[in-house]
């Protein structure tokens, strides 16, 4: 009898490492860590004081994070794959899921984390958490990612640039233009001669459409569409990509254009279109352009609105040995829509008019060097110069200025390593 149980002892202690060696698990993540010194001057109006005092911090660099990646082959070229990857510093997350909720930094797999099929024929297919539609400014703008996200031309092109404005106020404020959303259902395709696409749907919330009749969201469903085809060729990067976001039911009061602000009764919706093009040269030198053109359109009980803006930037790298450079400069346009020609007073400043005061630009500069294959020190400047009625400011790592008007300006050092 002891026998018998010897050898099923011995004969599961052997089967077991048989039955999990086709399945391998990766431990991988990175660390970005920065110093900076930030401030922002120059704020619209004379009787409250908008700027920011110059202050030092240590901050996120740019999604420092922990990732675990499981894959499982299951033959025939397919494979099933889980990713579970978490902020590990606190500001470094920054999904968007219902507006005014905020970036959600707490727990497991916070960031793009996923269970999926992956096919050499059909592609890649995942559910969970991931990014849509922002990330594909990445591949038309790559400098900023091995440095400070202060540098990403998303500063602009990511929002509308009215956060805290009183001609758009409440959920309307915080609207993000893609994002890190929960419940998507994703597809990447294989690679057809160069060429690809990406397909994604979401349900940022799992809340309920609201079943109150004469509520504007009344039967809406919070949800995300997005399409995103792609041609790489040698050097040669063109992208585009389509977002609607239906997301937003804004709680607490809203005005879009000349809209009388009312109680919490608002449906918003984003539309955003965004193509790019790249090319680097075989010295080093990288160039892109991208344009972006989006639109928010709110209904209310009382009628309807809808503001667009245009955003331009030329994103430049050039790498060289153990040495990378980057710049970018970018550029907003003023409000169109519903917004039209309206005047307004802001901080005691009258006849700022939102159609021709509401662009901004921003300049960004960095270098990094590599002291190995895995780790790099960097330098960044940053500033975005706002009109008076806008406030712009940077992606992720913002300045946290409040003031309409005002100029964020961020100069960093930082250290960066991935395992």
């Amino acid at each position: 009898m002891n026998r018998k149980v010897l050898a099923v002892a011995v004969a599961t202690a052997f089967a077991a490492p048989v039955a999990f060696a086709q399945t391998s698990v990766t431990i991988g993540g990175t660390v970005n860590i920065v110093y900076d010194n930030v401030k922002a001057s120059g704020g619209t109006g004379s009787t409250v004081n908008t700027d920011m005092k110059s202050h030092d911090r240590v901050r996120d660099g740019a999604g420092s994070n922990i990732r675990f990646f499981v894959n499982e082959e299951l033959g025939g070229g397919n494979s099933a794959f889980v990713q579970v990857e978490s902020a590990v510093i606190n500001n470094s997350d920054s999904r968007n899921n219902a507006a005014g909720i905020g970036a959600q930094t707490s727990g497991w797999g916070n960031r793009n984390s996923a269970i999926g099929i992956r096919s050499k024929a059909a592609g890649r297919f995942l559910i969970g958490v991931w990014d849509l539609h922002y990330d594909e400014t990445y591949k038309i703008d790559p400098g900023w990612i091995p440095m400070n996200s202060s540098q990403s031309i998303l500063g602009l092109m990511n929002t509308f640039g009215f956060a805290g404005s009183s001609a758009v106020s409440g959920a309307a404020g915080t609207a993000g233009i893609g994002g890190r959303y929960s419940n998507v259902i994703r597809w990447d395709s294989p690679v057809w001669g160069g060429f690809s696409i990406t397909a994604g749907y979401a349900r940022p919330t799992d809340t309920a459409p609201i079943n109150q009749p004469g509520d504007v969201r009344d039967g809406k469903k919070n949800r995300a569409m997005n399409i995103a085809p792609r041609f790489e060729s040698g050097g040669l990067v063109v992208q585009y990509s389509y977002l609607q976001d239906k997301d937003i039911s804004a709680a607490g009061t809203i005005s879009l254009g000349g809209l009388t602000a009312v109680p919490a009764t608002a449906n918003l919706k984003v539309t955003s279109n965004r193509i790019g093009v790249r090319y680097r040269f075989g010295m080093g030198l990288g160039i892109g352009v991208m344009y972006d053109d989006s639109k928010l359109e709110g209904s209310t009980n009382i009628g309807s609105g809808e503001i667009k803006r245009a955003v331009w930037a030329i994103p430049l790298t050039f790498d060289t040995g153990n040495h990378s450079f980057s710049f970018q400069y970018s550029w907003a346009e003023d409000w169109e829509g519903n917004v039209g020609q309206s005047s307004v007073t802001i901080n005691g400043e009258t006849g700022i008019n939102l159609g021709a005061e509401s662009g901004a630009k921003m300049f960004a500069i960095g270098y990094s060097y590599k002291l190995s294959k895995r780790t790099n020190v960097h330098v960044s400047w940053s500033q975005i110069k706002n009109d008076k009625a806008a406030r712009y400011d940077f992606f992720a790592n913002s300045s946290g200025a409040t003031g309409l008007g005002s100029d964020p300006e961020s100069l960093a050092f930082g250290i960066r390593h991935t395992w």
